[in-house]
């Protein structure tokens, strides 16, 4: 199963922009990559160049589709996207009640994508325990734990090991990406060794932080076309490889390609 899940303990630890970019970075290796939103503040969209008025979204079909992959978006990077959509207050408590109700609901409706060679989902969760991180958790993705390298986001390292956030099983696979860090600061480098020493091999990759990046989203383009000499570059493409080592279906032959409709 070709799912990448992306989570935080913590808000505005720049866990959608990684998303987006991880899933640029995916791409240039020559995988088809679809991204989901599972974030009610749905702001993927925006990172992917998509429009600030485009309302399309999965959460408001939730009850009325089983099959979610004719709601994809093609990106202007080729990039599929799921979004969140807009929703009323009723569509997203009633999708919340699905994604917890409901085991096997979010893995039927991504169906074919999940098991499709040469194609990686990606799914952008929202900041803390939520009924989106419960229903990835019953399927056998990967799991990546953003963080960022200051004193609150470590502080929240040992809680976030706990078994009461990822799970037991999920806890001991999961892969942390440490996230905006500044060399230049003392406290961000004492803190990346103290990742490094906690986490050992769990540490996918750390990537630092460029005002780059959030000129890139500005600017409706990825960071690898607005700042491809950006050591971000460097990181990301790190991070993605690991990332499709670690699938066992990730690379599929140039037959198996498929449409995004």
């Amino acid at each position: 199963m070709n799912l990448v899940y992306l989570t935080s303990p913590k808000g505005g630890v720049g866990r959608t922009t990684l998303t987006a970019n991880l899933a640029f970075a995916l791409q240039r290796l020559g995988h088809q990559v679809v991204v989901l939103d599972l974030d009610v503040q749905n702001t993927l969209r925006l990172h992917m160049g998509l429009a600030v008025g485009e309302h399309r979204g999965v959460v408001a079909q939730s009850q009325h589709n089983s099959d979610w992959r004719e709601h994809i978006i093609e990106t202007p990077s080729g990039v599929g996207l799921l979004p969140y959509g807009q929703a009323t207050r009723a569509q997203r408590e009633g999708f919340n009640s699905l994604l917890r109700q409901e085991p096997d609901f979010l893995e039927l409706r991504l169906g074919s994508l999940l098991h499709q060679p040469g194609c990686i989902t990606l799914v952008d969760l929202p900041s803390g325990p939520s009924s989106g991180l419960e229903a990835v958790k019953r399927m056998s993705g990967l799991g990546i734990v953003v963080m960022l390298a200051d004193g609150c986001s470590a502080a929240t390292l040992p809680l976030v090991q706990q078994e009461n956030y990822l799970g037991p099983e999920i806890a001991q696979r999961a892969l942390y990406v440490i996230n905006q860090v500044y060399i230049r600061s003392r406290l961000n480098r004492d803190c990346v060794e103290f990742y490094e020493q906690r986490l050992g091999a769990a540490l996918l990759g750390r990537v630092h932080r460029d005002e780059a990046v959030p000129e890139a989203t500005a600017s409706k383009q990825s960071i690898f076309e607005y700042a491809p000499t950006s050591a971000v570059i460097q990181d990301l493409e790190d991070i993605a490889r690991s990332i499709s080592r670690a699938l066992p279906d990730a690379y599929g032959h140039d037959s198996m390609k498929f449409s995004l409709r």
